[in-house]
């Protein structure tokens, strides 16, 4: 059988809105390849990882998806290219669209190319398992395999997620993972020397990945549990935590709100990632009306994330 790695060249600000359709769409995984900054990388002992002749210009985003060869001709096909042509309409960089034949053996494969080591705020390296690390990384390594769920580290929403909680978490704190999807956040967090850890998802997919990369680095004192949130069960049988992350959507987060909050213990915070930037109002007045404040706020193109305390 053989499968089409679909290519689509753009800018950062279209990525996510191109990620999601190839999604809608029905391809199993999307990769993302973009400029790094590699005067830095190369202060922090990476820039072997990243060749200079392989930097992007400053500005371009490679999304690719894969999908069986019969989405050539496709209505799916039409809808993708449709939906390219109406980006500038709402204010997106145009994309450019390109079609590789792959055999069987090898679009599984393709992706893996694609993926380099990713350093992570100021003291983190995610390392695909398939990749070798310099042994003169100085960074905490995180070995990370994603199979099918969501958190490699490339997306923006995660890497403002990460580097938020590099910067919250001190040592001992009780950890508690929404949507844990890869379990990068959860294991980073355990990196940072947080203490018990534990990720929740709704995707059986995703509790297995998270438990397979919980191995690969020796940490498998993170518990994940497969579970759905918005059941009011599942909340009796969690513990309240120091610290609650939730790479989330705006959508999801509002739904869960009251009970994000009452579920931190006094003093604790949450980390919301994955809000897009027309919805940080919103979400950020939900959180204060449910007794929390803005403590911290990054952003990154299309997103923004936050550190929420909980009024004592």
């Amino acid at each position: 059988m053989r499968w089409l790695e679909v290519t689509i060249i753009s800018c950062k600000d279209s990525g996510e809105a191109i990620a999601q359709k190839l999604h809608e769409l029905g391809t199993p995984g999307v990769v993302l390849e973009e400029a790094w900054d590699y005067e830095k990388l190369q202060k922090d002992g990476l820039g072997d990882l990243f060749p200079e002749t392989a930097v992007l210009a400053d500005d371009v985003l490679i999304i690719r998806g894969y999908f069986p060869v019969s989405f050539l001709g496709s209505a799916e096909e039409r809808e993708l290219t449709a939906f390219l042509r109406q980006l500038p309409c709402f204010g997106l960089s145009e994309a450019k669209l390109q079609y590789q034949y792959l055999e069987d053996d090898e679009w599984a494969e393709a992706w893996k190319e694609h993926w380099q080591p990713t350093p992570v705020g100021e003291r983190l390296l995610i390392v695909p398992v398939w990749r070798e690390v310099p042994p003169a990384a100085d960074r905490l390594l995180l070995l990370l395999d994603p199979g099918t769920a969501f958190g490699t580290g490339t997306h923006e929403s995660t890497r403002l997620a990460l580097e938020l909680l590099e910067r919250k978490v001190k040592g001992k704190e009780s950890v508690l993972d929404l949507g844990c999807g890869s379990g990068i956040l959860a294991l980073a967090a355990k990196l940072y020397g947080a203490g018990a850890v534990m990720g929740i998802d709704y995707d059986e997919m995703a509790v297995k990945a998270s438990r397979n990369n919980a191995a690969l680095n020796g940490l498998t004192d993170v518990s994940f549990r497969h579970a759905n949130l918005f059941r009011a069960e599942i909340w009796q049988e969690l513990t309240p935590a120091d610290l609650i992350t939730a790479n989330l959507t705006a959508d999801i987060l509002l739904r869960l709100k009251e009970k994000i909050v009452e579920f931190l213990l006094p003093g604790g915070c949450v980390i919301m990632s994955g809000i897009v930037k027309n919805r940080r109002e919103e979400v950020v007045t939900a959180f204060l009306e449910c007794g929390c404040h803005l403590s911290a706020e990054r952003s990154a193109g299309e997103w923004v994330a936050f550190l929420m305390e909980k009024r004592s």
